[in-house]
């Protein structure tokens, strides 16, 4: 076996009365082989979706001679060593939202590279509420009437999409408006005297704008 670089090899002859002679080969060993390197965690897939940061990698990487070091960096943003060979692991990797194209290479004495690429889609929790305002039968906090029920109409909006508006009576009675940018709910009942009536936009994560 040869390593990379200089490598001496001594041949030695031994006669019965213990007399040696010698002769030597110095060898140089150019090692052109690549490392190979594998991501399997936390998905062995080109592609992965998360909602959590950072992020943590794992896999492994072979060499025909060794593997002397695994690093990886963040087209986005960041860089660093994975400790472990031939078994490797890299904590703390913070994302950015969008695509982050991870890169993990493995590198040899010689010098010699192999690398492995997986592109995380970092979706951060939505966490902001939508808004929503009650613009019919008045943008006023409060209304009169002689009816016995009324129909409300307004606007709602939100970061990523508003999925329902709903309304309530403190009176009794509850429902679901038609619409969600622009939203309406006809026949609400109301009893003699106040009647507070509260219109809650809801989003997909689940947070709710009154």
């Amino acid at each position: 076996a040869l390593q990379p670089g200089v490598n001496v090899l001594t041949v030695t002859a031994r006669d019965a009365a213990g007399n040696t002679g010698t002769a030597t080969l110095t060898v140089t060993f150019t090692d052109t082989t690549a490392p190979t390197v594998a991501i399997t965690a936390p998905t062995s897939t080109a592609t992965y979706s998360t909602s959590s940061s950072p992020l943590a990698l794992g896999g492994t990487a072979t060499d025909d001679v060794g593997v002397t070091q695994v690093t990886w960096t963040n087209d986005r943003g960041g860089s660093g060593t994975a400790p472990g060979t031939p078994t490797w692991s890299a904590s703390g990797i913070a994302l950015l939202p969008g695509a982050n194209v991870l890169t993990v290479t493995a590198q040899d004495a010689a010098g010699n590279t192999g690398t492995a690429t997986l592109t995380v889609t970092y979706s951060p929790p939505d966490t902001t509420p939508p808004t929503v305002a009650i613009t019919s039968p008045t943008s006023t906090p409060t209304y009169s009437t002689n009816s016995n029920s009324v129909t409300l109409g307004g606007t709602a909006a939100d970061n990523a999409a508003v999925t329902q508006v709903t309304w309530t009576n403190d009176r009794g009675g509850s429902g679901t408006a038609t619409g969600t940018t622009t939203w309406s709910a006809t026949g609400i009942a109301l009893q003699p005297g106040a009647n507070v009536l509260t219109v809650t936009a809801r989003d997909a994560a689940g947070n709710t704008g009154t």
